[in-house]
């Protein structure tokens, strides 16, 4: 038996009020290996290396992604080996037998990570893919 995950991306933006909104982009189904030292490690070490960008520059010498919705799919490429395992699931998907659900936004320059445990309705973590390699490996990565 696997250890089932979602992964939402998350777009947030201020609406034309100045409001805060949040728009789930995506939703990726992960078998097994999903809890915190498995997926979670993983997720936070590919992501700790982006840098979200508006527009590309003929000479892109870091690894960006150009807004969220490239993330997103630059996220599949990363994840998906073969058949199985990874799947694309509905923005909206919950209660697919997960036991962890990551989300990932952007906040300014930086992208979040928040991490539930889906089973018993509480947050693990909240922070920076730096933050949560720190947290599960235990020492300053």
């Amino acid at each position: 038996m696997g250890t089932r995950s979602l992964t939402k991306v998350i777009e947030r933006y201020t609406d034309k009020d100045g409001k805060t909104e949040r728009e789930t982009i995506t939703c990726m189904y992960r078998q097994y290996d999903g809890y915190l030292s498995g997926h979670g490690l993983e997720l936070a070490e590919w992501l700790q290396k982006y840098t979200i960008v508006n527009g590309l520059g003929l000479d892109e010498d870091r690894q960006v992604a150009n807004g969220m919705t490239c993330l997103a799919a630059q996220m599949f490429v990363h994840f998906k080996e073969g058949p199985g395992n990874i799947y694309c699931y509905p923005p909206d998907s919950k209660d697919c037998g997960e036991e962890y659900l990551y989300e990932i936004e952007n906040s300014n320059e930086n992208l979040l990570i928040t991490v539930y445990d889906t089973w018993n309705s509480k947050e693990l973590f909240h922070g920076t893919p730096q933050e949560l390699i720190e947290e599960v490996i235990g020492v300053e990565a």
